[in-house]
């Protein structure tokens, strides 16, 4: 079930008080209009009812996308290795392997999105994250003085899977990815079942450590 309270907010522009709904879990089957609150960063979003001031308050939450067995915990960093045991733990969220859950733990509301976004699309975000270090490669090579800061996944208005190119907060531009995704996946093959995969972290780092650990 989804689950939310209300917070105290003090406007950081005003100092007036007002009320935040801050959703500690979303269900998706339950309340399937929360999944373009969460796409849009919505639920992030508090508007001062005093001044009109709009700013985002970052805060844990456990998105369950129950109809596809995806969950998907939004926490800070320094919570990551606490929130694993959450998932593998006796008597924890475990519980939910035998369903085949696709378990993941993000640190930002970006991340969070993407996450829902590449399950969608039918993708494998290990895959994409060597899809991201390809396409990298590919950027840098083309123009070695292009500055970004991240590559993001995401799907263009015809379809077509994307990674956006991030400098400074700003989209500055967009790579194709379909080709470079079928030539990551084949060199995927000893990876293991999608849902078979202990491993809930998988982000850059994630990638990085297991190319080093091939090389070895």
């Amino acid at each position: 079930m989804s689950k939310h309270h209300m917070e105290k907010i003090i406007c950081p522009s005003c100092h007036h008080d007002g009320d935040f709904e801050v959703w500690d879990s979303i269900n998706t089957v339950l309340d399937p209009e929360m999944k373009e609150k969460v796409l849009n960063q919505s639920i992030f979003l508090y508007t001062c009812p005093n001044c009109g001031e709009t700013f985002r308050l970052n805060y844990p939450i456990l998105y369950h996308q129950m109809e596809d067995l995806v969950m998907i915990y939004l926490v800070p960093e320094s919570e990551v290795e606490k929130t694993y045991e959450i998932f593998y733990e006796k008597n924890a969220l475990a519980d939910f392997h035998t369903e085949k859950y696709l378990n993941r733990i993000v640190t930002s509301a970006n991340q969070l999105v993407e996450k829902i976004q590449i399950f969608d699309a039918g993708k494998d975000d290990r895959i994409m994250e060597l899809v991201k270090l390809l396409a990298t490669d590919s950027i840098l090579k083309n123009d070695p003085d292009k500055e970004f800061d991240e590559l993001r996944f995401a799907v263009d208005d015809d379809g077509t899977n994307i990674l956006v190119i991030i400098n400074k907060g700003e989209i500055t531009g967009a790579v194709d990815i379909d080709n470079m995704y079928e030539f990551a996946s084949s060199h995927c093959d000893d990876f293991k079942d999608l849902r078979d995969d202990e491993d809930i972290v998988i982000n850059r780092e994630w990638i990085l450590n297991k190319l080093s650990e091939e090389k070895n």
